[in-house]
């Protein structure tokens, strides 16, 4: 029998995550919950309750060790997660670095029609192509359709699976933080394509920021270590961010640290930044922003020794830890970190929190080497230092496959401080942080601002509310132009 309206039934379900192979510590715990047509739900908790395990279940990617679910079929309710992967869609970071990972040298138009495609059997070309263009055109980023996914900015690519979910007309669209790396014109532009398919069909949307739930999506439930709740669980109001004082200016006079003349970069061909010019100095703190594609991530990259200036710009790198100029890629390496989504992207390596910070000693994907106990209680000291007292400790002996997304953002930012970096570059690193970790965060930042012996920041975000109070000084890309602002 099936239901009238129901899609998807979830009984008593509790699941493992892979990187908990002895089955120690379920992430979902007896989860009961039904989804019907038109129940447009919110999911909110915070870091590591769960919640894009749970979609990951809604949508087949992830089974059940105990209980059961079932999602509607063409004439009943079915446990079949080939019925569920055919039901919904899911958009999540998981999903964005797999792709980013496999780096295929598929273009977006082609990674939109093997959505489609792969949804529904025997779909004809041409319509697939047509339904692939008109969702990037509802989304803003049909110009992105003959580009290959490497080439992508993190925002980029994000439209692009958007625009993939949304062609696919899923039954049940799940979505996972999508507007975080969205500038604030493609975030308009997908809500409103959003909108129109919340007509048609179901939304369940997990998101760390209240605010940006649209009025239609009514209905809210919350996670709470793997446990589901449809009324706010009590937890405590996370603490305000302590003010800060703010470093004073560095001024014209402080020593340089990386100095850009007439630097342009290209990527297969394709000039993403044009003859920039900019010097960040000691004790200056930076903000850049500018809407998704302008080249902020590159710019990022480039200045990391991740990409190349082109012939005729030239790039200096002064390190006080060298107490020199940088020559080769591995004394930049060393003074130069970036923590983006790609770098997590790249990071699939089975390794506890703990070895993950120590690699950052050198700035390794991967461990090849032991660490002292020396090394290893500085690790221990850096992840306290972005997790609550009590979590930091299970979070360093944790297998990094069976953390959240978020608790991955704050290793990785503990990772790139090892070693005493000079430089710290900062590529949208509050997407997927929950408001009490998202303070925590910007106030460590600030917190190392104020010393005067942490590094210099170059702070990338879309939401102004992010950047840590340090960055007085202000930058903006517009089409891989750079414009100093303050």
């Amino acid at each position: 029998m099936q239901q009238e309206g129901l899609l998807v039934s979830i009984e008593g379900v509790t699941c493992f995550l892979p990187g908990d192979p002895e089955r120690k510590h379920p992430v979902l715990r007896d989860i009961c919950w039904q989804v019907t047509a038109g129940g447009h739900c919110a999911l909110f908790g915070p870091n590591g309750a769960g919640k894009s395990s749970l979609l990951r279940l809604a949508g087949g990617e992830l089974w059940p060790a105990a209980g059961r679910i079932l999602w509607r079929g063409a004439e009943a309710m079915e446990t079949s997660p080939i019925a569920g992967r055919s039901l919904c869609a899911l958009v999540s970071p998981a999903v964005q670095e797999v792709w980013q990972r496999r780096a295929p040298y598929m273009t977006g138009l082609e990674y939109i029609m093997g959505a489609i495609a792969g949804a529904e059997f025997g779909v004809a070309e041409e319509a697939c192509e047509a339904r692939a263009c008109a969702a990037a055109e509802s989304l803003g980023c049909a110009e992105l359709l003959p580009r290959l996914l490497p080439e992508l900015s993190q925002g980029q690519l994000r439209l692009v699976l958007l625009a993939a979910a949304l062609a696919r007309e899923p039954a049940l669209l799940l979505l996972d933080e999508c507007l975080d790396g969205l500038d604030l014109g493609h975030r308009r532009r997908f809500t409103e394509a959003l909108e129109a398919y919340a007509e048609r069909g179901t939304v369940i949307m997990a998101s760390h920021r209240p605010e940006t739930v649209p009025s239609w999506c009514r209905g809210r439930a919350w996670l709470e270590a793997g446990r589901l709740f449809h009324e706010e669980p009590v937890r405590p109001a996370p603490a305000e961010r302590p003010v800060v004082s703010r470093p004073a200016a560095a001024g014209a006079a402080a020593p340089p640290l990386i100095q850009l003349s007439g630097v342009s970069v290209y990527i297969d061909r394709h000039k993403v930044l044009h003859d920039i010019d900019w010097t960040l100095r000691r004790g200056e703190h930076w903000r850049l922003t500018g809407a998704n594609g302008s080249g902020k991530s590159t710019l990022l990259r480039l200045l990391a020794g991740d990409e190349f200036a082109a012939a005729g710009g030239t790039l200096r790198r002064f390190l006080p830890s060298l107490g020199r100029e940088a020559e080769t890629l591995e004394e930049v390496r060393r003074g130069v970190r970036l923590v983006s989504d790609l770098s997590q992207a790249l990071y699939g390596y089975p390794l506890t929190g703990l070895e993950l910070v120590c690699s950052g000693l050198d700035n390794s994907i991967g461990v090849y080497r032991g660490f002292s106990a020396e090394e290893q209680a500085e690790a221990r000291r850096l992840v306290e230092l972005f997790f609550p007292e009590g979590e930091g400790a299970r979070v360093a002996a944790a297998s990094i496959r069976r953390l959240s997304t978020g608790q991955l953002r704050r290793l990785f930012l503990a990772r790139a401080l090892m070693g005493g970096p000079d430089v710290l570059l900062l590529d949208e690193p509050c997407s997927g942080l929950d408001e009490a970790a998202r303070e925590r965060y910007l106030s460590s930042l600030e917190r190392l601002a104020a010393s005067g012996t942490g590094p210099a920041l170059v702070f990338v975000s879309h939401e102004a509310g992010d950047a840590p109070a340090c960055c007085a000084r202000e930058a903006r890309l517009d089409a891989g132009r750079l414009a100093i602002l303050a």
